[in-house]
């Protein structure tokens, strides 16, 4: 195995994590300093804290580097669309969200107030 396969199984095995609880891992549940990984909801619905093995370090930093830029790429592809004036549903189906809330963070578009709307005849 290789890649983010790779990473699942061992995080599985040296981790202690269980298939579910890896797969719904976020980024804010890993802390590499302190090489601990937060399980939320795990079994029994009980959040816990497990250690991650000393050589997972490297492809975890991999990985949320990554992670990372791809949601920076994301933010970059939406944000200029929603401040051109485009309608947030169609960069929601570029962005291929499936809520709208989610868009609406990635633009950071959720409450501007009044100088968020740019008149018609400004747009001459």
């Amino acid at each position: 195995m290789d890649g983010d396969n790779a990473l699942v199984a061992s995080l599985l095995y040296g981790g202690g994590l269980r298939l579910l609880e890896c797969l719904r891992l976020r980024v804010k549940d890993l802390a590499p300093k302190r090489r601990q990984i937060i399980v939320r909801e795990g079994k029994g619905d009980r959040d816990r804290a497990t250690l991650f093995p000393r050589t997972l370090e490297r492809s975890l930093a991999t990985h949320l580097r990554r992670v990372r830029s791809l949601y920076s790429a994301d933010r970059k592809r939406g944000a200029p669309g929603v401040e051109s004036g485009s309608d947030i549903r169609t960069i929601q189906s570029l962005l291929g969200h499936k809520d709208v809330r989610t868009t609406m963070i990635y633009t950071h578009v959720l409450d501007r107030g009044p100088l968020g709307v740019q008149s018609p005849f400004d747009r001459l």
